[in-house]
């Protein structure tokens, strides 16, 4: 299912969550961040669906894939750690 996910993603003219259409080259450039761990991660939160019936399963699994990746860069950006490796000195 994820591989599927993925190709679609990858060929797809434009891809729309929510309101938002994204293109091609956004997706791809998207894609090129994916590794094993944001898969690991999309997986879970599929599974972790036990509250709603999924319609269009492909559809709710390139959305979590794309989803996926965004929150991994937010959570680096946010990462107290790998900020305090980035600040300046304290006195400058």
């Amino acid at each position: 299912m994820l591989e599927n996910a993925i190709e679609w993603l990858f060929y797809s003219d434009s891809f729309r969550i929510g309101n938002a259409t994204l293109p091609r080259r956004h997706i791809r450039a998207k894609l090129r961040l994916l590794d094993g761990m944001i898969l690991r991660d999309a997986e879970r939160k599929l599974s972790a669906n036990l509250d709603r019936e999924i319609k269009n399963s492909t559809a709710c699994t390139m959305a979590t894939i794309l989803n996926s990746i965004v929150e991994s860069e937010s959570d680096l950006m946010v990462d107290p750690y790998l900020n305090s490796l980035r600040a300046p000195p304290e006195g400058r």
